[in-house]
C-alpha cells in the first residue's frame, strides 16, 4: 500500500485504477522466462558489481560492451518477470531444513535432466564446496579464509575425481 501511495503522490489508488493497471500488464510467455534464466546465467559469467541493472546501461562499465542485455529483453520487462518468478511456496516448512528450498524444484529438474545424459564415472570424490554469495540476506552464508570465494553457502558435493564435474550437491 505504501508503495502505491508514493507512486501516486500520497494518494491511495482507487479499485478501478488498480484493475485497469493490472489489466494492462502483458501476460508472461514461456520463452520470456527462458530468456530471463539465460540472462541470469549470462550475468553469472560476466558480473557487474553495480547490480544487474547495470547490464542495460548505455555507459561503458569496465571492459564489458554496453547495453547487451537490451538485445534480448528490456530492463523493465525483465524486472517485471523477476517480480512474479517463484519456484516454490514462500511459507514452505522446508525453509528451515533445506538451504536451497527456494530453487529446489529447479535444482531437482536440472539434476534429473543431466543425470540422463551423463554416465557416472568409476571414481567419485565427496567434498565440500562454497557457493559464492556476499548477500547479507543469506542466513546460511559463512566466511572461510581458505577458499577462493571467502563468503558463501557451504554445500557438500559428489563430483568426478578426474574432471571435477559436479554430479550432485546437498
Amino acid at each position: 500500500m505504501w508503495s502505491q501511495q508514493r507512486r501516486n503522490g500520497g494518494e491511495v489508488e482507487e479499485l478501478e485504477d488498480i484493475r485497469s493497471r493490472l489489466a494492462s500488464v502483458v501476460d508472461i510467455e514461456p520463452w520470456e522466462v527462458l530468456r530471463v534464466v539465460a540472462l541470469l546465467i549470462a550475468r553469472m559469467l560476466m558480473p557487474i558489481r553495480k547490480g544487474i541493472a547495470a547490464h542495460w546501461s548505455t555507459k561503458q562499465v569496465c571492459a564489458l560492451p554496453t547495453n547487451r542485455f537490451n538485445l534480448f529483453m528490456g530492463k523493465n520487462r525483465f524486472f517485471h518477470i523477476m517480480g512474479y518468478l517463484h519456484f516454490s511456496n514462500n511459507k514452505s516448512p522446508q525453509a528451515s531444513i533445506d538451504r536451497a528450498w527456494k530453487i529446489r524444484p529447479v535444482v531437482d529438474v536440472l539434476q534429473r535432466t543431466f543425470a540422463r545424459g551423463y554416465q557416472t564415472p568409476p571414481i567419485i570424490s565427496f567434498d565440500e564446496a562454497t557457493l559464492p554469495s556476499r548477500s547479507r540476506f543469506n542466513p546460511m552464508r559463512q566466511f572461510n579464509k581458505d577458499k577462493p570465494h571467502k563468503w558463501g553457502t557451504k554445500v557438500f558435493v559428489a563430483a568426478c575425481a578426474k574432471t571435477a564435474c559436479c554430479l550432485r550437491f546437498v
